[in-house]
This record gives C-alpha cells, structure tokens and sequence, in this order.
C-alpha cells in the first residue's frame, strides 16, 4: 500500500470519482476539490504528496492556482499534475511536473503519481546529500582553523591571566595611575581573549562528524552558552538578549549535538525578528526543573510568529517557510531527531505577530544529582605534575601557571616524558596533550598505563581539536578528563583537585 495522499482539483465530478476510484485502488488515499479555491484550501488542510489540476474550472481556474501555490512557501514545492482537454500552446506551457492531455488512459494516472513521487524523491536525496557534504566540508575546516588557533590562544590567555596576577603585586605609588590604566588594558584583552576561546569552542562544538559523538552528564548551560557565542553578532543587531537560568540537572546527552540543537532554535529565534527595531524586541533563553523533573530549556523571540496551518509542519524535513536560497528546512528537523534520540522532546506555542516559544524537554541524568557542584575547589597539598606538550610556548606557559601551588616539570614530547618517567615515575599527575607528533597523547597513556598502572589512573587529557573514536573511548572507559584548549584555569585545578 502506499502512503501518499493525492488532491485531485477538477469540476468535472465523473471524472474525479474515476480518477479517484483509481488511485484508491492503487493504494493511495484521496481528498478532492471541485476549483482552484477549494483545491488552495484542501492543501493547506491535508498537505497532499502530488496535486491533480484542471486547468479549465469555474471561479479559479488552474493557472490561477498554480499562481497561488508558488507564492505560498508552504506549499510551492507540491509537485503539480495538470491536465486538460484543451489543445492550446498556453495550456500546453503550462508550469507543472507533468502534462497528460485528456483524454487519457484512466490508468495512466497511477504511472504519472508514481513518476511525479519518484523524481520528487530523488530530488530531496540529492539536496540531503549535497548538504550532508558541504556540512562535512565545513565542519572538517572549522575544526582545522579551531585546531591552529586553539595553541596560541592557550598561550595568550595564559600570559595575560599571569601578567594581571604578577601586577596586582605591584606597588608604586608614583605610578599609580600608569599602572591603573594597565590594568584596564590587561582586562579588556582577556575579556577579548576569552571571546575568541568561546567562539573557537562553539566551532569545535558544531564541527564533530558522527565518530566523535558521545553521550555523557552535561551542563546544558555550557551548551547553550557556547551556542550563544556564535550567534552574539546577528543577536546583538536585532534583539536584546535575556537569560534566565536556574539550576538544573544534569542531562545524558552529547554535548556537540545538544550544541547543535541550540544553534539551530537560536538562529531561528533570529531570523524571526524583524532588523531594524532592537529595542522592541527580545530574545529570551532559560533553563529551568518541570515540576516532573524535566531539565526544560525555552528560547523565545518577540518576532513574527508561526502561522497556525504551518505549526504542524515545521519539524519535517526541507520543510521552510523562508525564500528559496536561503534555507534548507533541516534544521529544526535535525533538532528534533537530536532531541528525540537522547529521549526528550521538543515543543513549541507561537501567536502570529507576538513570537514563538521553543522548549526543549530533557531526562536528568541522575534524578538523585539535582544541580553542578559549581564550588572552586579548596587547596590541597602540592602535586608533582609532568606536563608533556609538543608546542613550546603552551608547555612553557601551562607550567608557568600551576608553578606557585605545584611542583611541575616539563616534557616537549610523548617520549621525552617516558624518558623523564622512567628516571623517576615518582609523580602525582602527568597533564598530557593529546595530539602529538610521533607518540600521541594515547599511546603515552597505554604505555604509562603498562609500565605505571597507578600513575596511569591519574592523567589529565589536553585537546586543541577533534577527539578520535578510539581515544574517547579509551579514556572515558577509564574516567580519565580531557580538557579542551586554550585551558580553562577553574576546570584545570578542578580536574587536579580530584587527583589529589
């Protein structure tokens, strides 16, 4: 049987009942319409897989309809079988998928509906996979910039995090202002700082292919935050930006493709508020616990709202209402397969010319482990940490800033760190780059784990890029961290505290 419904729009009742008869018998469900008028309504009610379209009808006849349809986006990509008895060159031209002159063999209707179905599907499997490969192509260059510029990002912030906390000791009464106005300096390149870095991380975010997917507890808040980042800019010149979050649980989820989901309804939150008027409008993002105990994430826009006959719509796939060009319609489909795999939901509620409402539902992860402990760890006793990096100025400066609590030496490379460890293994934590040139991050860990399974139980994981299937599951299998680059001070000492 098949699935597909079929609108016939004709005023000769016989012949729709015959052709309809057909179509049933065929396995196909059908709805009619006696005109062009009727015909606009039944497809906005029933969103019919292929139209069947006299042209010669009363009050609206086929090329009027065919005009409505195109300039409605919801319903210009219904492939069109017109037909008539009519021997003209205009109705001949006529802009439809398929042309069948009456009159014509009754079965042949079937065969046109399977023609017009199978073109129809090869059209949308061409577009899923020319975008499958140009998300691809992007995705492979943003993690490749993210990667470059993540190393001298580290460095940076690690330098003016350092120079802000050796000129805080500093006391010179005669150049106080001086020493003021460098203050202020320093601030405003770490604030910058720190925007690139979350920038770079929501590229890296949305960049991962399917081998680096991994579900594990998350903040959604670190989610949403790292999709904000990418969307500030646009954000900024069309609405005011309002956040609400209350403490939440944890989620199980990926965090790149819970990422993504977040990007997606942002951006369209977006492009649902009109440029122009800023100052009307909002864009507002929570989090907050159902009463159920639900993790609920709301993103809302005060822009032009969904129309009712669209509403039940816009989860399909290359369903949009925005111009040709500038839309696939995946995006909101994607989002609700995310959500759908990780066991949650998406809902949404929009009133025309009053904005939409987006709620993302989620699972918590432990129903026992209400909220994040987001407490700085209290200082313990020095650690010897081994810190192996391959980039010079990385090493040197994470080094730099652990020096002051801990005791810390250095290694440029996977089998310098062996060499250094095989001297004395008496260490507390190795901090470790993952990609590496010769010896990677992995291999140094089951070569450590071999020769020194205790210490092995206690390393730390750098990363500037994408991590591969193997060592995600590696590490994770032994709940060891991997922590992204440019390094977050509070996450280091928080992963080092649990060393201790």
């Amino acid at each position: 049987m098949q699935s597909a419904l079929i609108l016939i729009v004709d005023d000769d009742r016989d012949l729709r009942e015959a052709l309809a008869e057909t179509l049933e018998d065929a396995g196909y469900e059908v709805v009619a319409a006696v005109d062009g008028q009727e015909g606009l309504r039944q497809m906005r009610a029933f969103r019919p897989s292929v139209v069947i379209l006299d042209l010669v009808m009363p009050n609206m006849d086929g090329w009027q309809f065919r005009l409505e349809q195109k300039h409605d986006p919801t319903l210009c990509t219904t492939p069109v079988i017109a037909i008539s008895a009519s021997h003209t060159a205009a109705a001949a031209a006529i802009d439809a998928d398929l042309f069948l002159e009456k009159p014509f063999p009754i079965d042949q209707i079937v065969q046109s509906v399977e023609t017009v179905l199978a073109a129809r599907a090869r059209r949308s499997n061409a577009i899923a996979s020319a975008e499958h490969e140009r998300l691809l192509a992007v995705g492979t260059l943003a993690a490749g910039i993210a990667h470059e510029v993540n190393n001298p990002l580290t460095y940076l912030l690690l330098s003016l995090t350092g120079a802000t906390r050796h000129l805080e000791r500093v006391d010179a009464p005669d150049y106080r202002d001086l020493l003021d106005r460098v203050r202020r300096l320093l601030r405003d390149a770490v604030d910058g700082a720190e925007r690139i870095r979350g920038i770079i991380q929501g590229i890296r975010l949305f960049s991962a292919g399917a081998d680096d997917r991994v579900a594990a507890p998350i903040d959604v808040r670190q989610s949403l935050e790292s999709a904000l980042h990418l969307v500030t800019h646009d954000l900024e010149q069309r609405a005011r930006l309002v956040t609400s979050y209350d403490t939440v649980p944890l989620v199980i989820a990926d965090e790149k493709r819970l990422g993504q989901v977040f990007l997606n309804l942002l951006t369209n939150a977006i492009q649902a508020v009109p440029e122009g008027d800023r100052a009307s409008h909002e864009i507002r993002v929570a989090t907050r616990t159902s009463a159920a105990g639900h993790v609920v994430v709301e993103i809302s826009d005060t822009g032009a709202g969904i129309a009712p006959h669209v509403l039940g719509r816009i989860f399909e796939p290359f369903f949009t209402t925005k111009p040709v060009g500038q839309g696939t319609g995946l995006g909101l489909s994607i989002s609700h397969n995310i959500v759908r795999a990780l066991g949650g939901e998406i809902t949404v509620t929009s009133a025309v010319g009053e904005g939409s409402t987006f709620r993302v539902w989620l699972a918590p992860a432990d129903p026992n482990r209400l909220v994040i402990d987001r407490r700085e760890p209290e200082p313990g006793d020095r650690l010897r940490i081994l810190v192996v990096d391959d980039e010079p100025s990385v090493c040197a400066h994470t080094c730099a800033m652990l020096r002051d609590e801990h005791e810390v030496v250095e290694a440029g490379s996977a089998l310098e760190a062996l060499d250094r460890l095989s001297a004395n293994p008496a260490y507390d934590v190795v901090l470790s780059d993952l990609q590496m040139p010769g010896m990677s991050g992995l291999e140094l860990y089951r070569c450590v784990r071999a020769l020194w399974p205790e210490l092995a139980s206690s390393m730390i994981f750098l990363t500037g890029g994408p991590v591969d299937a193997d060592a995600r599951e590696v590490l994770s299998g032994a709940n060891l961290p991997i922590l992204d680059k440019p390094l977050d001070s509070a996450r280091l000492h928080a992963a080092l505290a649990t060393r201790r």
